[in-house]
């Protein structure tokens, strides 16, 4: 049972009968980081404190295990006992094992602190008291250590109680100004918020309102506004705040922009700029695969140069050139399979052009699902690509590119993760420190400025042989 320490209790004077005073028994003061204090009576012979729901004290701190310690009666003591593995038990700022405990004893698990109070005489460390003041201490002195230990609770639980009505006034007032769709004002009054000792509901609050914000912000700008200016503050605002599950509509809006832009670039003809934008769509995007399809449509747009002059014996001797050689798709219009779609522009049912499409579609296909059955991520997908070149509709393909180009994300951040947990690991301790939680937070935003920086055209895959220099012959042993 637990019971909130009122603020009148902790600012009451207890006072002793003449006639003797009632034991109240064994207690625990917990108070919590944020200075919020409660009450435990230890009356049971047993008592588990972590962070389990199935604790007898559950206390809810990510540096507290699930079963951290328990407090125990033995021969008429209480000892406390450290049962996790993996975080320590500080008693009076000394990790411990298993002690027994006396009056005024002070725990610490994760971020907090656990008082033992006692007016039992049995409690008291022999050490500390002198003879002939054994009652005195274990009267007054007793309660005057818990009315002062209240005082302290109680001045903390003022702001506690505070701090929490300041916030939600503050968002009350945030929600009445998008609505009044004054979004400058509401914006500037969320990131002052942000810098506030917020719980971490309200960090999901605010988090929701600065993105609900920054979207509207975003729709007015591109009303009027160029798009490249309303990229960029989309690019600015997600450098800052993209990492939270909130701002992930805005990384949907970021992907419709480019997909708009790309749109505009290509009916231009200026394929390169657009294929920039269509590779850095990602690919959890809703427009991934619309992206990649125009991908592929400017590429056959680069195939399909004129050959009236030829005939259609002509085509296939040059597309068995090329294929014998294993030049599937490059160099650009000087390839089998442009060859062959030539020759069945010509004759659409002919039947070695139609079979030497399918050998070069099995090849790329083969060898993408042998090195994605092996986990290599890099080689799966470079076949998997080249595969989509010649057939787009292949959705079990298309799904395993979509695999692969996160799985490949995702040992990028795992290997950053590696690199500084090794130069970390003789200073590590049971507590994340500072410099831990900002290389956390350097991580995130790293991994946000990939994101971002992949508009460029060095960061599309089609790029690596649609506009190279047809005289390099980086990889030229291998089929393209």
């Amino acid at each position: 049972v637990t019971a909130d320490v009122p603020l009148e209790a902790k600012t009451m004077v207890i006072t002793q009968t003449k006639g003797g005073e009632k034991a109240i028994g064994p207690r625990l003061v917990c108070t919590s980081v944020s200075g919020q204090s409660k009450i435990y009576p230890l009356n049971k012979s047993k008592l588990v404190i972590g962070r389990s729901e199935e604790a007898d004290l559950n206390l809810h701190d990510p540096l507290i295990s699930r079963k951290h310690c328990v407090i125990e009666k033995r021969n008429n003591k209480y000892i406390v006992r450290n049962v996790s593995t993996t975080n320590p038990l500080l008693l009076n700022e000394i990790a411990i094992a298993e002690k027994r405990l006396y009056r005024g004893d002070q725990l610490k698990i994760g971020n907090t602190t656990l008082v033992f109070i006692s007016d039992r005489p049995e409690d008291v460390k022999k050490a500390i008291i002198e003879p002939g003041t054994q009652e005195t201490k274990s009267g007054w002195g007793f309660w005057l250590s818990i009315f002062l230990l209240l005082i302290f609770a109680g001045y903390f639980g003022y702001f506690q109680a505070y701090t929490p009505l300041r916030i939600k006034w503050a968002l009350e007032s945030v929600s009445k100004q998008i609505k009044a769709e004054k979004y400058e004002s509401a914006y500037n009054a969320l990131e002052h918020l942000l810098g506030s000792d917020l719980t971490q509901d309200n960090i999901h609050q605010v988090m929701g309102l600065l993105s609900e914000t920054a979207l509207a912000i975003t729709e007015q700008k591109f009303l009027h506004e160029d798009l490249e200016s309303v990229m960029a503050y989309l690019k600015e605002y997600l450098s800052e705040y993209g990492a939270g599950k909130e701002a992930e509509v805005l990384w949907d809006r970021l992907d419709y922009y480019r997909l708009t832009l790309a749109n505009r670039l290509e009916s231009a003809d200026k394929h390169q700029l657009a294929l920039g934008q269509y590779s850095a769509i990602k690919e959890d995007s809703i427009y991934y695969e619309e992206a990649h399809k125009a991908i592929r449509r400017i590429w056959l747009a680069h195939q399909q140069q004129p050959r009236r002059d030829q005939t259609l014996v002509q085509l296939l001797k040059e597309a068995d050139t090329h294929f014998k050689a294993r030049r599937y798709l490059k160099p650009v219009n000087q390839n089998a399979f442009v060859l062959y779609r030539a020759v069945l522009t010509l004759e659409p049912d002919h039947e070695l052009a139609l079979e030497r499409i399918g050998q070069m579609k099995n090849f790329y296909h083969e060898n993408g699902e042998k090195y994605y059955s092996k986990k290599n991520w890099t080689k799966a997908l470079s076949y998997f690509e080249r595969y989509y070149l010649i057939d787009a509709d292949n959705k079990k393909v298309n799904d395993k590119m979509k695999i692969c180009s996160q799985k490949l994300s995702d040992a990028r951040i795992q290997a950053r993760k590696s690199k500084r947990t090794k130069t970390s690991l003789k200073k590590r301790s049971w507590r994340k420190s500072k410099k831990d939680r900002e290389n956390e937070q350097a991580e995130k935003k790293e991994e946000i400025k990939r994101l971002l920086e992949e508009s460029g055209t060095e960061s599309s895959w089609i790029m690596k042989y649609l506009f190279e220099d047809e005289t390099d012959k980086t990889n030229s042993d291998k089929p393209w």
